[in-house]
């Protein structure tokens, strides 16, 4: 049976809006899709940019912590070795305060909240995201050692300086050395040859040992996560 030219047509113009109506429909999906993508895109970018600036900071102050612990190490090193009484004061000071205040480190906050949340999946390096799942632990390791190490100072070290007079000076605020240059006072001298207070500080050293080394650890991890995170940025920028 012939087809009319009429239905002919009718059939073209049908077939013609079927395609197009799929046409439009898979548009309409692609642009959702790139709209979604291009959002996802921009929530990871401000989530890395976040983690950036956080490890950045982090990383600066765990090497700072690291270098004062060390430099602590190397006071209590030196008075242990033996202190002359003609020797400035202000080293042997250094020690008692290096010795007597112990530092629990602010361990920040961003990663936390981002695994709280959920959207760690929303970073696409999945090497990163193993190595911020893992960054809590090397904070809970810094922060159950820092507080064992305040309560060693608080606890031992403090009482036994207060009672042989440290610290004799009034200092401002932030600081407890302060001492001007001169001669060791003889109670800081007796305490050099104390076998109580050498122990003190042989075990408060181990803790300063222990601190430094952790921070250290962690700086350099913090440094891995920070060129990870920068070479992410670049391929979503």
């Amino acid at each position: 049976m012939a087809i009319s030219d009429s239905s002919r047509e009718k059939l073209s113009w049908l077939l013609l809006e079927s395609v197009l109506i799929v046409i439009s429909i898979l548009l309409a999906f692609w642009i959702e899709a790139w709209w979604s993508q291009r959002n996802d895109r921009i929530e990871e970018i401000e989530i890395l940019v976040g983690l950036e600036a956080e490890f950045v900071d982090v990383k600066e102050r765990l090497e700072y912590w690291a270098g004062i612990n060390e430099r602590g190490i190397r006071y209590i090193g030196q008075f242990l070795s033996g202190t002359d009484a003609a020797t400035d004061r202000r080293p042997v000071e250094h020690t008692f305060g290096s010795a007597s205040v112990a530092n629990v480190f602010d361990r920040g906050g961003a990663a936390d909240s981002l695994i709280m949340s959920g959207r760690l999946e929303k970073i696409g390096d999945r090497t990163l995201r193993a190595k911020l799942i893992k960054w809590p632990d090397w904070m809970d390791d810094i922060a159950s050692n820092d507080l064992s190490a305040r309560r060693f100072a608080v606890d031992h070290v403090q009482p036994y300086l207060a009672r042989h007079g440290f610290p004799g000076i009034d200092c401002p605020e932030g600081r407890l050395v302060c001492a001007e240059e001169g001669p060791v006072p003889p109670d800081y001298m007796r305490l050099a040859s104390d076998a109580e207070f050498r122990a003190l500080l042989m075990f408060r050293r181990s803790w300063m040992r222990a601190a430094a080394r952790d921070h250290r650890n962690a700086a350099e991890q913090a440094g891995e996560i920070l060129v990870l995170i920068r070479a992410r940025l670049d391929a979503i920028s």
